[in-house]
């Protein structure tokens, strides 16, 4: 998740344009896309691995998901969270 303590990694969708975005949550929110750009997950998934509570983790995603970054499914039963085809380009792409 993080290139080194110092210099954590910045999605450039983590900023959103319905909210305030101060540090922390484009933090928690690049951590969320960093994950989600390698597999499909839970909110539990979310919430271990960056140690958070559910019920932050499923805030940032609610505001992911009115913004187009991420989209969710069911499979089984759980519902995954994934990057939508927006969440998953690269800024040059998007300003393009």
């Amino acid at each position: 998740m993080l290139a080194s303590e110092d210099k954590p990694t910045i999605s450039s969708k983590a900023f959103l344009r319905s909210i305030r975005n101060v540090r922390k949550g484009i933090l928690t929110r690049s951590k969320i896309i960093n994950m989600l750009s390698e597999k499909a997950c839970t909110v539990d998934q979310l919430a271990e691995e960056i140690k958070l509570s559910k019920s932050s983790v499923r805030r940032h995603l609610k505001n992911m998901l009115a913004e187009g970054i991420v989209d969710k499914m069911k499979y089984h039963g759980k519902t995954l969270w994934k990057l939508s085809g927006y969440g998953q380009m690269t800024i040059e792409e998007s300003t393009s």
